[in-house]
C-alpha cells in the first residue's frame, strides 16, 4: 500500500493509496461520497477484501475534499467544489493506474461519487465494471428538491450557499450549480457499455431511491435493494450486506 500524491489536469493536487496485490489484473478506483473521503471505513475495507483476492484498488480524496483542502476548516469541503472538477480527479486517478500497467479498470462510487463515477463511464469505454452505490442520477432534480426554487434564487443573488440542513453544514459558490446544469446525466448514461451493479438502501431519504431506479432503466440492470437501510447503512447488518454485493459484483466481474 502506497500512500501518494498525484495532479489532475489543471494541476491541481490530489491525494490517493494504491494498493496493487503482485499479478494483479484488475484495478477498482473508489470515488467518495459528498465531504466525504478516501478514508471512509467502507473503501479501507473494500481495499483489504479485493486485494485478498488479487485485484488492485486505488482510493482517492476528489478536489475539494480531504486534508489538501479542508484541514482546519469547519467544513469537509471547499465552497469552490464542483462536478467538472470531480471529474477531473477520478479522469487523473484513471490515468494514474493506467500509468502504473496495463490493467483492467473498474470504477465504484458512493452518493455523489458514484454520479461522477457513471459519468466518466459513459465516457471511457474501457472500464470494465461499475458498481454504484446509492447514487445521485439527477443532480439537479436532486438539489432543487432540497433547496426550493426560492433558495436557488437567493443562492444566485448572493454568489455563496450556505447549508445546514440533514445534518449537514457547508459552503457552495454558485458555480457549483451553473456547473451541474451543463449536464445531461441521464442521458450520458446511455452510453455505458460496462457491467453495472447498482445498489440502494430501501429507506434512503438523502437519494430518493427513484434516482437509481430510473438509471438502472437506462442501464439495463436491476437495483439492488438493502431493504431498511438509510442512505449510511447504519445498521451494521445492513452494511455488510451492501458491501457484499459490491465485493462480490466487482470480484465476478473483475477476476480472470
Amino acid at each position: 500500500m502506497e500512500n501518494l500524491t498525484f495532479s489532475d489536469v489543471n494541476g491541481n493536487k490530489l491525494l490517493g493509496t494504491l494498493s496493487i496485490p503482485a499479478r494483479a489484473e484488475s484495478v477498482v478506483i473508489m470515488s467518495h461520497g459528498f465531504q466525504s473521503s478516501k478514508e471512509s471505513k467502507l473503501y479501507r475495507e473494500l481495499e483489504y477484501e479485493l486485494n485478498q483476492v488479487g485485484i488492485g484498488t486505488f482510493r482517492y480524496d476528489a478536489y475539494g475534499h480531504g486534508p489538501l483542502y479542508c484541514k482546519g476548516q469547519a467544513h469537509r469541503v471547499s465552497r469552490d467544489v464542483s462536478l467538472s472538477k470531480w471529474i477531473d480527479s477520478l479522469g487523473a486517478a484513471i490515468a494514474f493506474v493506467r500509468s502504473k500497467g496495463e490493467y483492467d479498470i473498474g470504477l465504484m462510487g458512493s452518493s455523489f461519487g458514484a454520479l461522477v463515477s457513471f459519468i466518466v463511464a459513459s465516457q471511457d469505454p474501457n472500464i470494465k465494471a461499475l458498481a454504484l452505490k446509492s447514487p445521485v442520477t439527477e443532480p439537479i432534480e436532486f438539489w432543487k428538491q432540497r433547496l426550493g426554487n426560492e433558495k436557488i434564487a437567493k443562492w444566485k443573488q448572493e454568489g455563496i450557499m450556505h447549508y445546514a440542513d440533514h445534518g449537514e453544514n457547508f459552503q457552495l459558490d454558485y458555480g457549483f450549480w451553473e456547473d451541474l446544469n451543463t449536464f445531461t446525466t441521464l442521458e450520458m448514461a446511455k452510453s455505458i457499455i460496462c457491467p453495472v451493479l447498482i445498489v440502494h438502501g430501501g429507506s434512503d431519504t438523502v437519494v430518493p431511491i427513484k434516482q437509481s431506479q430510473e438509471l438502472a432503466e437506462i442501464v439495463k440492470t436491476e437495483v439492488k435493494v438493502v431493504k431498511g437501510a438509510n442512505h449510511n447503512y447504519a445498521d451494521p447488518s445492513q452494511y455488510e450486506e451492501m458491501k457484499q454485493v459490491i465485493t462480490a459484483f466487482l470480484v465476478g466481474t473483475l477476476s480472470h
